[in-house]
């Protein structure tokens, strides 16, 4: 099946090039590489076809590629993230007889000892997705959808991801919608890529105040039984659950960003409840 390849981007030139050099070589003649610049401060160049918005957000570049793309299947792959070898050979198995398959994203070899990875999934075997699936297993950096099936539950929701206020969430909101509409995915660790860890300590604690917040508006935006789940999950798992034993072990580092989750989390539940009730 032939593939549209939506990269957004914005003010990453470097990680870009690095993106590119790792995906274009595996496009097959009928593939589609379509690069979004989300606004940057000096317009995108690159070997490839370039739309420019003139307002940033990692959410409204992703629609807007997948609206613009002109092949049923449409693959997301983030400017920091590098496509393994055999990627694009993978898409096809991981999508068939499904709506959408989130591949796995780990740590380049060479930053396996790196202090905290970030945006990376997890090690388990493959496995299918739909609405009884006890969690979301799948980022937007590595993610294949049909490109009706985007059209049918509207896409990103553009109130959520970097550009925003709520900075995150926007893809396993995007995910829950799909699951909740009866769409069937699947986890497909053979779609594999890497994701750079370049982030320091202080752009590692922004990341999750905004982590947090995104976490919060997804459980309110979900509602009922499920929005309480995730929220109890955010604040407590996602959040407080590992001060104790940082504490113990006297990792500073990991209390402060425990703490800066869960105050984002708070943050998040207060503004988008008083948002959904305006």
């Amino acid at each position: 099946m032939s593939l549209t390849v939506v990269v957004p981007t914005r003010d990453r030139p470097a990680q870009l090039r690095g993106c590119l050099a790792a995906l274009a070589p595996q496009l097959r003649p009928q593939d589609e590489l379509l690069v979004v610049d989300s606004a940057s401060r000096t317009p995108v160049t690159c070997g490839a076809q370039v739309l420019r918005l003139e307002l940033p957000g990692a959410s409204r570049a992703r629609n807007a590629g997948w609206r613009a793309a002109s092949r049923a299947l449409v693959a997301f792959v983030d400017d920091d993230v590098r496509v393994a070898p055999g990627w694009r050979d993978a898409v096809d198995p991981a999508v068939a007889g499904v709506a959408f398959a989130c591949g796995r994203v780990a740590v380049p070899a060479a930053q396996l000892g790196v202090e905290r990875p970030v945006a990376v999934t997890p090690d388990v075997p493959e496995t299918l997705l739909d609405r009884r699936s006890p969690q979301v297993l799948g980022v937007s950096a590595n993610l294949v959808v049909r490109k009706d099936v985007l059209a049918g539950v509207g896409g990103f929701d553009e109130r959520l991801g970097p550009g925003t206020w709520f900075c995150a969430a926007e893809d396993v909101e995007l995910l829950d919608r799909l699951l909740v509409a009866g769409h069937v995915g699947r986890y497909a660790p053979g779609l594999l890529a890497h994701h750079e860890q370049w982030r320091e300590r202080r752009e590692l604690l922004r990341l999750d105040w905004g982590y947090g917040k995104g976490a919060g508006a997804r459980a309110v935006w979900n509602g009922g039984p499920r929005g309480r789940r995730l929220a109890r999950a955010a604040l407590w798992d996602q959040g407080l659950a590992p001060v104790p034993g940082d504490v113990r072990r006297g990792y500073g580092f990991g209390v402060a960003t425990s703490l800066t989750r869960t105050a984002g989390t708070v943050a998040g539940l207060v503004v988008a409840g008083a948002r959904r009730r305006r």
